[in-house]
């Protein structure tokens, strides 16, 4: 009995029939997780290239003083495309807007994504913030300091802080304004198994995971034209 047990055990140990199937079996689940990695990095990616393709198409308009009125805006089709948060903007603003979210073929809700612009008079300005005189020179801006409104809107700008406009032909003298285009969305990942590995916890959606993703655009509007005035 012993020695029939015996040589079935080293007949079943031989036996390789099934083995391709349980290697399968094993491997399947990272086969999977890397395929839908591949593909869910992909979809980000090819989001994230169409936002900075749309973020580019909308600051060439943005670098002209255009300012449409309501008949040549309404005939231009855009008004759909204008995403929510800039319907009470004006027509110059909405039509930036609308060539960004008309860019970026439909892949980014513009809607959930969080768009600002600053307006400054250098390309310094840009990175500092507003030029201000540090009285008591401690190194940062302090309530009450001199400053240079470079976008009109009545407070000192940080370099992160949005000013609310793209700027026009005259505001920062003969040599137009820096204007800074940003644009953030958080890419929603599609599949929850791969969430873990490639993003972070979204806090709208328990559960789900989703891809911080920014893109940003520094364009110079054009030279001013003489008499021209931005700030009213």
């Amino acid at each position: 009995m012993i020695r029939w047990l015996a040589k079935r055990s080293r007949r079943f140990a031989r036996d390789r029939r099934g083995a391709v199937a349980i290697e399968y079996a094993l491997i399947l689940p990272f086969l999977l997780l890397f395929s839908f990695g591949i593909l869910e990095i992909s979809l980000c990616m090819a989001s994230l290239v169409t936002l900075e393709g749309g973020l580019k198409q909308a600051s060439r308009y943005g670098v002209t003083s255009q300012l449409p009125d309501d008949a040549t805006f309404a005939a231009s089709g855009l008004a759909p495309l204008v995403p929510a948060a800039f319907s009470g903007a004006d027509n110059r603003i909405k039509t930036i807007m609308a060539i960004l979210n008309q860019n970026t073929l439909n892949l980014i809700d513009l809607d959930t994504a969080t768009i600002s612009t600053q307006t400054f008079n250098s390309f310094s300005a840009a990175s500092t913030g507003e030029p201000f005189t540090d009285s008591n020179n401690n190194g940062h801006y302090d309530a009450g300091e001199p400053f240079s409104d470079t976008n009109c809107n009545g407070v000192r700008d940080g370099p992160g802080a949005a000013s609310g406009g793209a700027g026009a032909s005259g505001d920062a003298g003969a040599s137009g304004a820096i204007v800074v285009y940003t644009v953030t969305y958080n890419w929603k990942i599609l599949t929850p198994m791969v969430g873990p590995f490639l993003g972070q916890v979204d806090p709208s959606r328990p559960g789900h995971y989703m891809i911080p993703m920014t893109a940003k655009m520094v364009v110079k509007n054009e030279p001013a034209v003489s008499g021209s005035s931005f700030c009213k």
